[in-house]
């Protein structure tokens, strides 16, 4: 399996720094998002380190034998101490925190683990599946049935996170695996995205657009026309058969 790859990092119309970060290596089959928080410095440095502590972790798994899941557990967990301590340590970073998507990708299976409310989706034949859970507020209450979907889009706590990368000495994510077919999409993304778009749309880009680089611009020119009240950021990856 050989994957196309492409990604976009927008700061939006109302933002004045991006704290958004991506990272993209085919070499290792490695394709994230992270989506910082914490104050313009702080939210950049905690994007910066999990990008960074997550390539070096699974650089350095390349030829152990663990499966993906075990690999991304390890990575998330390397990135999340990081984080903690690196705001332990520098006063102005103190409670300073991320989200993280994160697909790995082996020879015939992908794994994909997630913290926070950036999110992962697949396109599949003109069809897309979200498949992460937001670890949110609003997320938790719609899935309790507390509150609506058009409650969910207005909710003033509907930024809060139950869970996020750095704000705790340990961190657990949501690890999925499966196989991809020839075509799919997968697509990573921040909440500045998410924000703007519905499921749908996202997969009509995505599927009525075979450059990946203009999918990506798509998206982020779709949502900055609906405000653009965050970062933006889109990562594309197209799963092709050898």
């Amino acid at each position: 399996m050989r994957f196309e790859t492409a990604a976009i990092s927008d700061v939006g119309r109302r933002r004045q720094a991006n704290e958004d970060r991506y990272a993209l290596d085919a070499d290792l089959g490695l394709f994230l998002v992270a989506d910082g928080m914490g104050g313009h410095r702080a939210g950049r440095t905690a994007s910066e380190l999990a990008s960074a502590a997550v390539l070096a972790a699974i650089h350095t798994l390349q030829d152990a034998p663990a499966s993906l899941a075990e690999r991304l557990r390890y990575a998330v967990s390397a990135a999340n101490r990081e984080i903690f301590s690196t705001a332990a340590e520098q006063s102005e970073l103190a409670g300073m925190g991320t989200t993280l998507v994160v697909l790995l990708a082996g020879e015939e299976r992908v794994s994909l683990a997630h913290v926070g409310d950036s999110r992962a989706y697949l396109v599949r034949a003109g069809g897309i599946r979200q498949l992460t859970d937001d670890h949110s507020l609003v997320a938790e209450l719609l899935r309790r049935h507390k509150i609506s979907e058009d409650d969910a889009r207005e909710h003033p706590h509907r930024h809060v996170l139950t869970r996020a990368l750095g704000v705790r000495p340990t961190v657990e994510p949501d690890l999925a695996e499966m196989t991809p077919l020839d075509g799919d999409v997968f697509v990573l993304c921040s909440d500045g995205l998410t924000g703007h778009l519905e499921d749908e749309e996202i997969a009509k880009i995505v599927s009525s657009t075979p450059d990946l680089e203009q999918a990506a611009g798509a998206l982020a020119e779709c949502a900055n026309s609906r405000g653009g009240e965050d970062n933006i950021t889109a990562v594309l990856v197209r799963c092709v058969d050898e």
